[in-house]
């Protein structure tokens, strides 16, 4: 019975070799350098060496494993990682029985290794976050469910402290996990609390749901993904804001037009007893002012063409108007150079946009390309 308990904490030392690579490496200075394809070969390599250890090559492996992390408030996270082992037969069922005999009897000897491993996952993404960050609370158990079909279920549950970013209301979750990789056999979940709704999220996910959205593996994640907004719902979207600002502007802007335009032909204008007589100098003045006006009125309706100046337009509506300016599409590292933005603020920009239908976005080679909606099939 030991011996499969054994085996069991292998496969979850295995799982924590990929969770633990979570994210870009840390270079010099503790800047973030992307993990190559060789080093992701390595951590892959490490992986099958532990399962060839002798005497655990018949381990109990998970068939699949779901990380979820549901996410309060305050940006801490309470997390469930489920190995989930298919009952086919009678073999199975006895290695699972003997499992949960193992976590009944002493369930220390299996947190305080998946401790270990989530530890050093915590320590790395509080160092390339900078915010303080704790493992708390972990704890084990292992139950059998049908769905239909019969499973083992080891479970681990864990507090991740300041897993995501406050930003005022909003939470932005994600940048724990930058560059995380799934493979075919695990899911990866975020939610969000209650009366929460999401603004943008990158890239699109599998499966969403009632506050939460879902990445099936394989997958690899860039640098700046996976990343999700979320605000309280019943606020405008700061897009809808900025919309609404622009037009009070716009309307008090058409206010000083007309009231200037009025003004212009009172100096020609003498009351006698509350009634306007026009002089032939005044109508002669009117007419020259109305030329002026007519010239003016041109300049205007050029100037009305471009649209409002670039410091009244909000980041979403900068992004649209330079993709107007490119032909209706342009690649997403040109549009962090143009308005000299982090990789991370343009990826939100962006999803806001896609989660509108503003834009679409897709790849070519490696690089992620933005076009308009229009311009995405030529």
């Amino acid at each position: 019975m030991r011996g499969t308990s054994r085996r069991v904490a292998v496969s979850v030392a295995v799982a924590l070799v990929c969770l633990s690579a979570v994210g870009p490496a840390l270079g010099a200075g503790g800047q973030s350098v992307d993990r190559t394809g060789t080093e992701r070969a390595a951590l892959g390599q490490q992986a099958a060496a532990a399962q060839q250890v002798p005497g655990f090559q018949s381990a109990v492996d998970p068939d699949s494993v779901e990380l979820r992390a549901a996410v309060g408030e305050d940006g801490t996270a309470e997390w469930t990682v489920e190995f989930r082992v298919r009952l086919s037969d009678e073999n199975a069922t006895a290695a699972f029985e003997s499992v949960q005999d193992d976590v009944a009897a002493n369930a220390t000897a299996f947190t305080s290794q998946f401790a270990d491993g989530m530890e050093r996952t915590v320590a790395s993404a509080e160092n390339r976050t900078g915010r303080e960050m704790a493992l708390e609370n972990v704890t084990v158990t292992a139950t059998t469910e049908r769905l239909p079909q019969e499973y083992g279920v080891l479970t681990y549950r864990f507090t991740w402290t300041n897993f995501a970013a406050t930003d005022g209301d909003r939470l932005r979750i994600g940048d724990a996990m930058s560059g995380f990789f799934l493979d075919s056999e695990s899911a990866l979940v975020f939610a969000w609390p209650a009366g929460y709704e999401r603004q943008s999220v990158t890239p699109g996910p599998d499966d969403t749901g009632n506050g939460s959205v879902t990445w099936r593996g394989p997958a690899d994640f860039g640098p700046n993904e996976p990343r999700v907004v979320v605000a309280p719902a019943g606020g405008l979207p700061t897009t809808a804001l900025a919309g609404v600002a622009l037009l009070v502007l716009a309307l008090a802007a058409g206010g000083l037009l007309y009231r200037s335009r009025r003004g212009d032909s009172d100096p020609g204008t003498e009351t006698d007893a509350g009634d306007a007589v026009v002089t032939d100098e005044a109508t002669a003045a009117g007419a020259a002012s109305g030329g002026a006006s007519s010239d003016e009125s041109d300049e205007s309706d050029d100037e009305a063409d471009d649209g409002p100046p670039e410091e009244l337009l909000s980041n979403e509506e900068r992004v649209l108007r330079l993709l107007d300016d490119n032909g209706g599409r342009i690649k997403q590292q040109q549009i962090a150079g143009e308005f000299d933005w982090t990789d991370a603020k343009t990826s939100q920009v962006v999803g806001t946009l896609r989660d509108e239908d503003a834009v679409e976005t897709f790849r070519i080679g490696r690089e992620n390309v933005v076009a308009l909606p229009e311009a995405s099939d030529l």
